[in-house]
């Protein structure tokens, strides 16, 4: 998201002219010369402590300068002395944003706004902080007014309301604002990696290599290919490296460095050491402990954890949705907290009071997620897992990220800023707690009666040129098969089927299965794919699982990067080595002998089938045993003052 802007104070109300000092400071305010304004401001203020102008100078100047702990009792003095100005309800706003305070920021941005209900900065302003607590929703109108106010286009607040629209999964709005930005300046590379990030959501891969290219020519440095690191680990060709250039830049621009730079946290002793009498205190935090890809996979993994060596705790920042996700989850914590009301500094200070000694975030940087709270440091021991494939980019965000030796190979430590803590097998949990029900007939999942049916239930913005070359190519090489796919939103649908006939396949070979009402009928419908087909350099993450679950191999290129490897390391814990492919020519080959061949993908079936609580990848208590070990672990590095590798 990008930083609020910084509003100048406007000249105080006066019936004489000001005098000389006051139109010198003025001027270096309007030249943003913020170290000789705050200078001029206090010469005049140790004349006149009261002096409103050089008040609200003094306050600009020191935003200007960063230091926002200082300018924060500043704006508040002057506040008092002026309740009714409402740029300075609006800097306060600023302040309070940039010191990670959006609750309290919204509430001045709140009150500048009924004093000047049109201003289009503060509208921009509050947008801003809202899309910054992911209330998308509340954001898109703020920013919708604050371009109908402003005089001219006012480009800062149309990307602010292209990025909601983006995060709220209105992909054909959210295009409409990035292209039009990308026509007006096509030399800002912040702004081609997001149409390029709308573009792979919407399927529209129309001079999608030349873009990336562009691309890459205006991001030398690698450090604005994207706008959120997340973006880019579905950008096709970027290397573990520059994802980790893009996440060290990102947590820079979005914590404040005061932050990033305090001193390290002093924790109380424990008056044992864990293992020694002491059960370790470990805390899961997460806003997807609902209905969410990350909240259906996690259950068995608090349910099983030894609480003769483990407390556990759970801290939510997720609307409570009702659904048996959320309340199987909320019952398998010790302690299920809610702090969804809490800031970014309250959750902190909850999480220290609680005396945890590892906190796990299954966030990073998803949307939902308090980044900014683990820098604040929540606990001794802080971990990197599950929510997102990659480095947080600052080691005051994380100590470690739990992966596995084919997802975080030990020779790419470099490209992390956590050290590399390895699972042994695969280090995506499951939740085996499910038992299927017979699938539906093929005619009530929408499918042909006949042939042989490939699936990929991943997201849009997983799929590329490439992937559907390939992918094509085995619906040519079959003529009697068919891709079922997730139905995506907006015009995604109708485009992927002119990819297809682009590609001489009959659009209507293109399956689109709607959403169902829980996972169980998902899971149960899955059993009628035939083969399941793993997109890169995105992989499949907790689709993989499920389809593996319900029975179907699949096959999956072993790729350069961590969300590029996962379906390998997926497939090596499911025993299923031999589709893991080394090229896309050698997955083409996997997917046709199999495809060709049914007496080997049944018995592929069977094995699944019979080795389904005996394989690694779904033997749970072998699992959450040997995460509790590396729990262990990182506890005792940290007892002994060490942070390093643990394979």
């Amino acid at each position: 998201m990008k930083t609020t802007r910084k509003k100048r104070p406007a000249e105080a109300p006066r019936r004489t002219p000001l005098d000389s000092a006051s139109l010198a400071l003025m001027r270096l305010v309007d030249a943003s010369r913020h170290v000789d304004a705050e200078a001029a401001a206090r010469r005049i203020l140790a004349g006149r402590p009261k002096h409103p102008l050089a008040l609200k100078a003094l306050g600009f100047a020191l935003i200007g300068q960063g230091r926002y702990d200082d300018a924060l009792p500043i704006l508040r003095y002057s506040l008092e002395r002026a309740p009714n100005d409402p740029e300075l309800h609006n800097n306060l706003g600023i302040v309070l944003s940039a010191l990670m305070r959006w609750d309290d920021a919204l509430q001045c941005f709140k009150r500048s706004l009924e004093i000047k209900p049109d201003d289009p900065e503060v509208l921009n302003n509050h947008g801003a902080a809202l899309a910054r607590m992911f209330r998308f929703d509340e954001a898109v109108p703020l920013f919708v007014k604050a371009i109908e106010c402003h005089p001219g286009d006012y480009l800062a607040a149309i990307e602010q309301l292209g990025g909601a629209l983006l995060y709220s999964k209105q992909n054909d709005g959210a295009w409409t604002c990035f292209n039009e930005l990308w026509k007006n300046d096509p030399t800002n590379a912040t702004i081609l990696s997001q149409l390029i990030c709308v573009n792979l959501r919407r399927c529209d891969w129309l001079d999608l290599g030349p873009r990336l290219r562009t691309l890459r020519a205006l991001s030398a440095d690698d450090r604005s290919l994207a706008d959120n690191p997340l973006v880019a680990l579905s950008f096709p060709g970027v290397t573990s490296a520059e994802q980790g250039r893009i996440a060290a830049s990102f947590a820079r621009r979005n914590i404040p460095t005061s932050v990033l730079a305090a001193a390290d946290v002093v924790w109380p002793p424990r008056e044992k050491a864990a293992g020694q009498g002491t059960r370790l205190r470990i805390a899961y935090l997460s806003a997807d402990f609902r209905d969410h890809a990350v909240g259906r996979i996690m259950p068995q993994v608090i349910e099983l954890h030894d609480r003769s060596r483990v407390e556990v705790f759970g801290y939510s920042m997720a609307i409570d949705d009702h659904s048996a996700v959320r309340q199987r989850l909320a019952g398998a914590f010790d302690q299920f907290v809610d702090l969804l009301p809490c800031s970014v500094r309250e959750t902190a200070q909850r999480i220290r009071a609680d005396r945890i000694d590892i906190l796990i975030d299954l966030h990073g940087w998803t949307a939902g997620g308090r980044p900014e709270a683990l820098a604040l440091r929540c606990a001794p021991v802080q971990v990197n897992w599950l929510g997102y494939a990659g480095t947080l980019g600052h080691p005051k965000l994380a100590d470690y990220l739990l992966g596995d030796a084919v997802v975080t190979p030990l020779h790419e430590q470099a490209h992390y800023t956590e050290a590399l803590a390895h699972l042994p097998h695969c280090y995506l949990p499951a939740d085996t707690a499910i038992d299927l029900r017979p699938p539906p007939s093929r005619a009530d999942a929408g499918l042909p009666t006949e042939g042989f049916v490939f699936c990929s239930f991943n997201n849009s913005y997983k799929f590329n040129p490439a992937v559907f070359d390939l992918w094509c190519r085995l619906l040519r090489e079959l003529p009697d098969s068919c891709l079922w796919l997730s139905q995506p939103g907006g015009s995604a649908e109708e485009r992927l089927r002119q990819e297809a006939q682009a590609r001489a396949v009959d659009p209507a070979r293109i399956v689109f299965a709607p959403r169902v009402a829980s996972r169980l009928d998902h899971l149960s419908r899955l059993q009628l794919a035939d083969l399941a087909l793993d997109p890169f350099p995105y992989n499949s993450h907790s689709s993989a699982i499920d389809v593996l679950w319900a029975g179907v191999p699949m096959v999956a290129l072993l790729g350069e990067t961590f969300p590029g490897r996962v379906g390998a390391s997926v497939l090596r814990a499911a025993r299923l080595d031999e589709l893991i492919a080394g090229s896309p020519d050698d997955y083409c080959r996997i997917a046709l002998a199999l495809a060709r061949d049914r007496q080997r993908l049944q018995a592929l079936r069977a094995t699944l089938a019979d080795d389904k609580r005996a394989c690694p990848l779904f033997d749970m208590p072998r699992f959450v045993g040997a995460l509790e070990d590396v729990y262990f672990r990182m506890w005792e590095q940290h007892l002994q003052g060490v942070r390093a590798a643990l394979v």
